[in-house]
């Protein structure tokens, strides 16, 4: 089947309303459980639910794409997200949230996986850090605008009424995407692409101590941020902020995180490559979220944290990293199986998130919320020592492989 259009990106403007849809989402479920007054494990439970069904989705989202093509998940993936967000609004009760937003993760995770599928056998005009910087744009402005127009519904609106115009906007991507998509299936693949993942691979130098350590340092991570992510929103909330405050603070972070994406593959270079670039921007992560757990004291420190530490964490911080352990990861994917290759990407991730998610709610109530947040930052000291190793390891690789 043909491969994307090499002299546009313009594909990913569909993904637009559903991340509109989408940004704001873990952050309504969690003040819709908050209302009902549910526990910080009640929150964790319910976005540890989505992310035990994002563990298995992507190994099947990864066989499908291999087999099909990218159009028919991308449009499975908005329809069943539409479903279930739609859904969500007219939840009765904590246990139909969960098993709701469990559901639409299912679906959800076609998405993500369908859109780095297409992009990894995409464009040899564009290296992968920028067209992964692309990508991720597009998805966050789309977050930013959701995280606003949550943010100043919530001022008048009913969480349940703002959880319904979420649901329609899927569909709009949908319909979108019958025209813009490209249907990409793996076959023989793309020359250019091979050529290029190739070079990558025999320039990295991949061995099986590299992908342990790899693979080790992003599980820290994703441990690190399911414990904070989870509770940061929940934390604002029954720390005195009002459902306003909260969104807007997760709005300016998702702000600074579309400027992030913009300058990242500058930043990239300028810190000296993937490995360099995660492990210092981890620092920075790290740093933002223990300080945000020593100030949660009163209203006015976690707001003044909010509009500081969190966007250099969840911005500048998050592109940055986010776009050099992925494209760190892309190179290393086996040629002609991206598809399952991506899956088994997500599986591991996946399952990192739902143990911090699923730890949060029960390290909150051993250590408190700010403690959590320390102890989240602690954990990403580790993954960031863990990336400087790699970043030495291709250096000596280097070395070793000039003529």
């Amino acid at each position: 089947m043909g491969i994307i259009d090499k002299r546009s990106n313009r594909w990913v403007l569909s993904l637009l309303p559903y991340s509109v849809a989408i940004g704001p989402l873990s952050t309504l479920i969690t003040l819709e459980i908050a209302s009902l007054r549910g526990s910080a494990v009640d929150v964790s439970y319910a976005i540890g639910a989505g992310s035990a069904v994002g563990i298995i989705a992507p190994l099947l989202w990864g066989f499908l794409l291999d087999r099909y093509g990218s159009r028919e998940v991308l449009s499975l993936g908005f329809l069943g997200t539409a479903l279930f967000i739609l859904a969500l609004s007219y939840a009765p009760g904590i246990p139909q949230i969960v098993l709701y937003y469990a559901a639409a993760s299912l679906f959800s995770s076609a998405i993500g996986v369908s859109t780095s599928f297409i992009l990894v056998k995409s464009s040899d005009k564009h290296d992968l850090n920028e067209s992964y910087s692309v990508l991720n744009f597009a998805s966050s402005l789309g977050y930013l605008i959701g995280d606003v127009s949550a943010a100043v519904l919530s001022s008048f609106m009913s969480t349940e009424h703002i959880l319904f115009i979420m649901g329609l906007l899927p569909i709009i991507s949908f319909a979108w995407s019958l025209f813009s998509i490209p249907r990409v299936t793996n076959g023989n693949g793309s020359t250019t692409v091979k050529r290029l993942i190739g070079k990558r691979a025999r320039g990295v130098g991949t061995n099986v101590g590299e992908l342990v350590t790899l693979y080790s340092a992003l599980i820290i991570f994703y441990v690190s941020s399911g414990i904070f992510n989870t509770l940061y929103p929940y934390g604002l909330r029954v720390g005195g902020l009002s459902r306003t405050w909260v969104m807007t603070i997760i709005s300016v972070g998702m702000g600074v995180q579309i400027i992030g994406f913009m300058i990242t593959p500058r930043m990239i270079r300028v810190l000296g490559g993937n490995a360099r670039a995660s492990s210092r921007t981890l620092v920075l992560r790290g740093l933002s979220y223990f300080l945000i757990g020593l100030s949660s004291i009163t209203p006015e420190a976690m707001i003044i944290t909010g509009l500081t530490l969190y966007p250099l964490a969840a911005g500048i911080a998050f592109s940055t990293f986010y776009t050099a352990s992925s494209v760190m990861v892309f190179e290393r994917l086996g040629k002609g199986e991206e598809g399952r290759g991506l899956g088994a990407y997500n599986f591991i991730t996946g399952s990192a998130y739902l143990t911090g998610s699923l730890a949060s709610g029960y390290l909150a109530s051993a250590v408190g919320i700010g403690g959590s947040y320390m102890i989240a930052g602690a954990m990403l000291w580790v993954s960031s020592y863990l990336f400087e190793q790699l970043h030495k390891s291709e250096g000596v690789q280097r070395i070793t492989n000039t003529p």
